[in-house]
C-alpha cells in the first residue's frame, strides 16, 4: 500500500524514518538538519510530498511530484529486503489508486538497466549542480521583481518563447502554464516568491529563475529561461545571484540546479558561478 507518510501509522512511520536514516547520502541530501530517526520521522510527517510503500511493514520510502497526471518519484529509498520488481509493482497499483496515468523514476545510471527489463523507456540523463549560497553585490542589468501566480500568464508566454525551438519545449503556452502553476502551487517542494526574480518590467518580463525548496536548508532552481532576443547579457546570472543574496539571509545552505546532458549554456553558466557537479540520474519512464 502506497500512503503519505503523514498518514501512516507511527510505527511504519518510525521503520521507514531507520530505512532513511540508514542511507547516508538520502539523509544528508534531503534531512540534514535531523539527528537522528525519530526527528526524520518528525519531518517525513510534517511533508505532504514523503510517501511510504509498505506491506508487512515499509519497503520504500520515497518523495513524490505529481503534475498533471504524471508522478515523478524524485527519491526512492529502497528496503533491501525487497525486490526491486516488487517495488514497482506496490508503486503501479498505489499510482493507479490515486488515477495517476504515467512515472517517472530518477535513478543511478548504473540501475538505467536494471528499470529497463522491468519495462521501462530509458529517457534524458541529468547532472546537478549545486553551491553554498553567499552574498553578492553583482548591479542587476534590468529591474527584478518578485514573480507570484498572478504572474503566471505573462510567464508561460515568456516560457513558451524561451523553449521555442529545445527538445524539451511545452507543446503550447497552456501547458507551460501548467509546469509553472505545479511550481508555484508547491507540487515540486514549497515555491519561494521572495528568492524567484524575473527581469524586466510588468507586462514587458524577458527572463524568470524560479526557485523552491526540495528540502530543509536546501533550494532548487525549478525553471531558468530567459527569451531569445535578451540571452547572453548575463540575466540569469543576475537573477541566480538576487536568489542567492535571499537564501544566505535566510540561513539556506544549499542552492542546487538540475541540467539536461548536453546543455552546454546552463552547465557553462553555474560552473562559472561557483557550482559543482555533485549527482547523475537517469530518467526512466513507464505507464501505470
Amino acid at each position: 500500500m502506497l500512503v503519505k507518510a503523514s498518514k501512516s501509522s507511527a510505527d511504519v512511520l518510525q521503520d521507514a524514518a531507520i530505512l532513511v536514516y540508514e542511507r547516508e547520502n538520502l539523509r544528508n541530501e534531503c534531512f540534514p538538519f535531523c539527528s537522528d530517526p525519530t526527528e526524520i520521522s518528525k519531518a517525513l510527517a510534517a511533508s505532504d510530498s514523503w510517501f511510504v510503500l509498505a506491506d508487512k511493514g515499509p519497503i520504500a520510502v520515497m518523495r513524490l511530484e505529481t503534475s498533471d497526471r504524471t508522478t515523478t518519484v524524485a527519491q526512492l529509498c529502497r528496503n533491501d529486503e525487497a525486490s526491486l520488481e516488487s517495488i514497482v509493482t506496490g508503486l503501479r497499483r498505489g499510482l493507479h489508486e490515486m488515477k495517476i496515468g504515467n512515472f517517472v523514476l530518477r535513478v543511478a545510471p548504473a540501475q538505467a538497466d536494471q528499470y529497463a527489463a522491468l519495462g521501462f523507456i530509458r529517457g534524458h540523463t541529468y547532472h546537478r549542480f549545486s553551491r553554498i549560497p553567499a552574498q553578492s553585490n553583482m548591479m542587476p542589468i534590468l529591474p527584478l521583481v518578485n514573480v507570484t501566480q498572478r504572474e503566471l500568464p505573462l510567464l508561460s508566454e515568456l516560457m513558451h518563447a524561451a523553449y521555442a525551438r529545445t527538445s524539451n519545449a511545452p507543446s503550447d503556452v497552456q501547458s507551460a502554464e501548467g509546469l509553472l502553476r505545479a511550481i508555484m502551487s508547491g507540487a515540486k517542494g514549497e515555491y519561494l516568491p521572495n528568492a524567484s526574480f524575473a527581469s524586466g518590467a510588468i507586462p514587458n518580463l524577458v527572463s524568470a529563475c524560479l526557485l523552491t525548496v526540495e528540502s530543509p536548508g536546501e533550494a532548487k532552481i525549478e525553471q531558468l529561461f530567459t527569451h531569445p532576443l535578451y540571452r547572453a547579457r548575463g540575466l540569469a546570472t543576475t537573477e541566480i545571484a538576487a536568489s542567492m543574496n535571499r537564501l544566505e539571509s535566510a540561513g539556506v545552505q544549499n542552492l542546487t540546479s538540475w541540467s539536461q546532458e548536453g546543455n552546454d549554456v546552463v552547465r557553462r553558466l553555474l560552473t562559472k558561478m561557483g557550482f559543482q557537479q555533485d549527482r547523475t540520474v537517469v530518467e526512466m519512464a513507464a505507464a501505470v
